[in-house]
């Protein structure tokens, strides 16, 4: 798990702690009985949530990504200063 995976679930969980101590045993039937605008939003919100977090995920893996990357390249380029017909400074930095 990656540390942004484990600071999304604690937000979420900290989420549905909430829901669960405010929200009356029944809360989501009746919504479904009486307000079924207000359930279809909740719903809405549940899947951007959801969508949101992928992304989230998707994007810091691809920043992960980039950043060994740039490392390598970084590593490539401290080699070809030590290679032969480098200048002298940067065989010596190397």
């Amino acid at each position: 798990m990656s540390p942004l995976d484990g600071l999304l679930r604690e937000d979420v969980s900290r989420c549905l702690e909430w829901i669960a101590g405010s929200s009356p045993e029944g809360t989501l039937a009746f919504l479904t009985a009486h307000h079924p605008g207000l359930r279809g939003r909740l719903e809405e919100a549940e899947a951007r949530l959801a969508a949101l977090r992928a992304q989230l995920l998707d994007d810091y893996a691809a920043w992960q990504a980039t950043l060994g990357e740039m490392e390598n390249l970084w590593a490539l380029a401290a080699l070809k200063t030590a290679e032969p017909g480098a200048p002298d400074a940067f065989k010596s930095a190397a």
